[in-house]
């Protein structure tokens, strides 16, 4: 929560805030202009209503009457209500072995995969995992030709293949 609540705090220092009354303020200097309830733990922008973690708003509305950001987040987040919710022990529902009776035909049963046919036709080979896979591998320029240099299974050296290998074996 804490490398969160910095970095919010640091996005919210250009902000410029205007009280409304005791409580409420309105803040620009972002994109939108937002209307911020410390009372009732509201901002326009949504993100403090739904996380219940102060947004980069509602933090620099706290600091303009001077109060902590840790006392504009939720009770959930307080370390006292984790420690109430872990308090009793948790133990695993513990099963007698003889409770575990399998009947004499399962236990025989010989279990096989199900039959599957192949597909008809060459596979298809899937090169790239994922789209940004296939994007990192191309490099800036966009061109994969030009960009892998070739490399010599045989000598290891770059600039030629196996095929056009002169070197001693």
């Amino acid at each position: 929560m804490k490398k969160k609540i910095d970095r919010r705090i640091q996005k919210g220092k250009t902000f410029t805030v205007y009280p409304i009354n005791d409580y409420r303020f309105l803040v620009r200097g972002d994109k939108i202009e937002c209307m911020v309830d410390l009372v009732r733990r509201t901002c326009s922008c949504g993100k403090f209503d739904l996380l219940k973690i102060p947004c980069r708003h509602a933090i620099k509305a706290g600091f303009s009457v001077g109060r902590q950001v840790h006392s504009l987040t939720d009770e959930k987040y307080t370390t006292s209500s984790w420690i109430s919710v872990y308090e009793e022990s948790i133990n695993p529902i513990s099963v007698p072995g003889d409770a575990w009776i399998v009947p004499e035909h399962v236990e025989k049963a010989k279990v096989l995969p199900p039959e599957s046919r192949r597909a008809a036709g060459r596979r298809k080979k899937r090169r790239y995992k994922t789209v940004e896979d296939k994007i990192h591998s191309q490099g800036s320029n966009g061109s994969t030709k030009g960009s892998t240099k070739r490399k010599c299974s045989r000598c290891g050296i770059e600039g030629h293949n196996r095929s056009t290998c002169d070197r001693a074996i």
